[in-house]
């Protein structure tokens, strides 16, 4: 047993003693359990998911918000939940006709029809501070109902993805409004959505005022729901959200059988957790357990605003000054997949874009002629593995990632000194005005203990080359914020950029880097920009010839290469690594989960797909 795991062990027997999360009073083996990705929520009575920043994974897109569509990236399938029906365009792609769902009522006994559509679009593009309400006004030229059940929307000019907006992967997509509670308010931007008129089976029934839980109660109409049209009724009477701020609370809450599904837990975490409970599992029986195809991966994010990140040699000495295989080892015991292209390494998008782009990431030099690509990373991380005892099958590279960039600090040095920084004779390095040069990385804290972890290793690593470095970790809501405000140096998070969408066409992703979208710090970022990276203007080409192109048209693939191309050369962010997940269920009340066995959907709890997967959950009896 490792010393992590033993530390961590000792502390569980400690946590067990004196903790035990005091949650609502239900009936146990009628409740499912669940933890927030996000921990402790700062304002537990803000139901408004539309405002950038918000939090909605404390079961507000799980229990409370439906849209028109969903990819699950596990199956591929387009879920048409509020929607009947696929998107359908006209020939030119001037107009998309949406077919609504009949026989969906919200919680307060009002229909969900066209006119909520309506009204939740035209609220979103009158409202600028809401998600996605500049990329509205710019392709919505009129929305209008047909009757009770269609919605046609006129566009601006041809755009033939515009139900992307519309369509959820994860957290992005425009849930519906009701329009007969916002229609009355004033200021949409300020309004609380409390309490919340749900789409879902459940209902808001009560939460915690200090932001640790949520209790949600299934409907007695759930029949009238998305969910229930599509697969039936969920067995849970009850959820709880709960948010477990540190891993050996979490670890102790399942051995007790008090916490259903993990978010996600450290690999030490998984090693004290499987020896402790039995009906304990993740997605695969054995190593690498974790499951390695979220659509979201986690970067070392620089604001491009900033001096000296504003200098790409900078940001590339910075990049050299990594040593991957140790953060592979140190932060993910060996279980992640590295990312050298600004997107997730998820198996599909391995064949679709890594292995196409590795000849030219192998020829990729630096403005010096250095070639920084290393493609041995995943034969070293295999043999990492080996000799620590697991049995590995399969090729490296489909596991670990096809290579990263070379850990070489001379390199680096070169790159600084050529932009005027010096080192003194104890290797500390100064910027070109004598100054100490001082880094600040922000990173979350309690929640996604990956980037945390990650935030703490690059800063170690840095200060191996002589940069003085202080991590700054912030609870959910602080962290949100200071990073949708660009309120950092340098951040250690997660998705954006490198968000997949379960399909080839990334332009709806990419399009939120163009110039036009640019937001300066201290203002929040209505898209995914928050790296404040001013796009060259071949970027912008790129981004506006995609934006002409049928989602199924094979130009595009190619468009996005070139794209990634100007991203790794101007490396406005550190791509590190897919986000594995250790999110561990307990099968002792609840059983049916998604697994490598049984790959119904992804096993995404901290997503608006769950609300899916709780038909499909089956009680085990036990009281």
């Amino acid at each position: 047993m490792s010393k992590k795991v033993l530390l961590l062990s000792l502390i569980v027997l400690m946590v067990g003693i004196f903790f035990s999360q005091v949650l609502p009073s239900v009936p146990r083996n009628e409740t499912l359990i669940v933890e927030t990705s996000y921990g402790r929520i700062a304002n537990p009575s803000n139901f408004n998911i539309w405002i950038p920043g918000s939090i909605p994974s404390q079961g507000v897109h799980q229990c409370i918000t439906d849209g028109l569509w969903y990819v699950d990236p596990q199956t591929g399938e387009l879920i048409k939940a509020l929607a009947s029906e696929p998107p359908i365009y006209n020939d030119d792609f001037t107009q998309m006709t949406i077919k609504l769902r009949e026989g969906i009522y919200w919680s307060d006994g009002i229909q969900f029809t066209a006119d909520d559509v309506v009204f939740t679009i035209k609220n979103i593009m009158s409202n600028p501070g809401f998600k996605d309400s500049a990329s509205y006004k710019q392709y919505v030229k009129n929305i209008y109902k047909t009757d009770d059940f269609t919605v046609v929307v006129e566009l601006t000019k041809p755009y033939p993805r515009f139900h992307d907006f519309l369509t959820s992967l994860s957290f992005g997509t425009t849930w519906m409004q009701p329009k007969h509670i916002w229609e009355k308010i004033e200021d949409p931007l300020s309004y609380n959505f409390y309490p919340p008129v749900s789409l879902t089976p459940y209902v808001l029934d009560s939460y915690d005022t200090q932001g640790y839980w949520f209790l949600y109660k299934k409907r007695d109409d759930w029949q009238r729901t998305s969910v229930g049209q599509l697969y039936g009724e969920p067995k849970p009477k009850y959820i709880i959200f709960v948010g477990y701020p540190e891993v050996d609370r979490k670890v102790m809450a399942q051995s007790r059988h008090e916490l259903d599904i993990i978010f996600d837990l450290t690999p030490e975490g998984w090693e004290v957790l499987r020896k402790r409970n039995e009906y304990s599992v993740v997605w695969y029986k054995d190593f690498p357990w974790a499951w390695m195809d979220d659509t979201n991966a986690r970067y070392i994010g620089f604001n491009n605003e900033k001096y000296p990140f504003n200098l790409k040699d900078v940001r590339w000495a910075l990049t050299l000054a990594i040593n991957m295989e140790e953060i592979v080892q140190n932060v993910y015991n060996g279980i992640t997949r590295v990312t050298p292209l600004p997107t997730c390494p998820t198996s599909y998008y391995m064949d679709v874009y890594y292995k196409p782009l590795e000849s030219w990431l192998e020829s990729f030099t630096l403005n010096d002629g250095f070639k920084p690509y290393d493609t041995n990373i995943a034969e070293r991380i295999k043999n990492y593995a080996i000799q620590q005892g697991y049995i590995v099958s399969g090729e490296p590279e489909d596991i670990w990632g096809i290579g990263w960039w070379k850990y070489d600090p001379t390199e680096a040095e070169k790159l600084l000194l050529k932009n005027g920084f010096s080192k003194d004779k104890n290797g500390k390095w100064h910027l070109p005005n004598g100054e100490t040069w001082k880094i600040s990385i922000l990173a979350p804290s309690g929640v996604e203990p990956d980037s945390t972890r990650l935030g703490f290793s690059v800063a170690d690593q840095w200060r191996k080359f002589g940069i003085e470095v202080n991590v700054e970790t912030g609870e959910s809501g602080i962290f949100s914020t200071r990073r949708t405000i660009g309120d950092f140096d340098v951040i250690s998070a997660w998705g954006n950029m490198l968000g997949a969408l379960g399909k080839p066409d990334l332009w709806s992703r990419l399009q939120h880097y163009h110039s036009q979208f640019y937001t300066p710090s201290g203002k929040a970022t209505t898209g995914y920009n928050d790296i404040r990276w001013k796009a060259p203007e071949e970027a912008d080409k790129l981004i506006d010839e995609m934006a002409s192109l049928s989602p199924d048209d094979p130009e595009l693939v190619e468009l996005t290469k070139e794209f990634f191309k100007i991203v790794v050369d101007e490396m406005p962010l550190i791509p590190i690594a897919i986000n594995k997940k250790f999110n561990a269920n307990d099968n002792y009340y609840w059983t049916n989960y998604p697994s490598a066995d049984n790959p119904y959907m992804a096993p995404v709890s901290w997503w608006g797909e769950a609300k899916f997967m709780y038909p499909r959950l089956e009680p085990t009896g036990r009281k």
